[in-house]
């Protein structure tokens, strides 16, 4: 089937002599073979080696996108250590301000904001880029969970401190007057009968006219005579605080008038049962007299 045989004419330009050759098919044939097995080797060839130049390209971008990768990382973690850092510094003002005010501390246990559920694991393939990755991840999501505690905190704290503040706007804390105590408060000889009796204020010697202040924020519901005490003023101040200021000579309020911390509500005297110009002050928390000494701040002099 391939016996068949072909002539090849070869003319030569300058019109030299004719050569004429013979070739078996299967010559020609395997010939062609060969040919196209070159052509082809020459493509994958070509093709390799364009798929090796574009692999190297890549592997040349993917190392300097990983050194990108690893200088963010390194940023990263020290951004989560400054932020570490700031964070034990807000926990510390948070206990700061817990002991000022005197408010239970967060219980350590809390702060670690721990999370239950679907465990976290570590990425499955053994790279260090990864695994820092990982770690600055789980850093940076504790950070999330602890700066929402803080949050809450300092919202129970602001709640709780503008509750103590009221509180202790409405605390009788100033001296009521510029003065000498001359008697206490608790059990003392009365100066007209000499009987051992309780004495439920504190008395301040003062000249006549001495002005006498508020001690602290609340509304005028006394502002008379009375048998004993003389002219006297009363002040409710909230949360059951009520303080009582006693042998005026002048009174310069009225029932009702609101009054703040340290306003001049009447001048030191020596009405009703008194032996000379002092005040007559007294503290009650809810309706029980108290030692008001306990609760100034400004120290009166006190006559030992």
């Amino acid at each position: 089937m391939l016996s068949k045989k072909f002539s090849i004419l070869i003319v030569p330009p300058d019109s030299s002599r004719v050569v004429n050759k013979e070739i078996s098919q299967r010559l020609l044939v395997l010939c062609s073979l060969i040919i196209s097995c070159l052509i082809v080797a020459s493509i994958y060839s070509a093709i390799g080696f364009i798929k090796s130049s574009i692999d190297r390209q890549k592997m040349i971008g993917l190392v300097e996108e990983n050194e990108v990768l690893t200088a963010k990382i390194g940023n990263l973690e020290s951004t989560v250590s400054f932020l570490k850092s700031e964070m034990s510094q807000i926990m510390k003002k948070d206990e700061d301000i817990r002991l000022v005010f005197d408010l239970p501390p967060l219980d350590a246990d809390l702060r670690e904001v721990g999370v239950g559920g679907q465990i976290m694991s570590a990425p499955p393939v053994s790279s260090e880029l990864k695994e820092r990755t990982w770690l600055v991840e789980e850093d940076i999501e504790k950070i999330r969970r602890q700066l929402d505690l803080e949050n809450a905190s300092f919202e129970q704290l602001l709640d709780q401190v503008k509750e103590k503040r009221a509180y202790l706007d409405h605390m009788p804390t100033i001296s009521p007057c510029d003065g000498f105590m001359t008697r206490g408060f608790g059990m003392h000889n009365d100066p007209f009968t000499g009987s051992y009796q309780p004495h439920n204020g504190v008395d301040i010697a003062a000249p006549k006219g001495t002005p006498v202040y508020a001690t602290a924020a609340g509304t005028v519901v006394g502002s008379s005579y009375q048998s004993g005490l003389g002219n006297t003023i009363v002040v409710n101040h909230g949360n059951e605080f009520v303080t009582y200021y006693g042998h005026l000579s002048k009174i310069k309020v009225a029932v009702g008038k609101r009054v703040e911390r340290g306003v001049v509500i009447g001048l030191v005297g020596s009405t009703g049962y008194s032996t000379g110009p002092h005040l007559h002050y007294e503290v009650r928390d809810h309706n029980r007299a108290v030692d008001p000494s306990k609760y100034i701040i400004k120290t009166i002099l006190a006559i030992r």
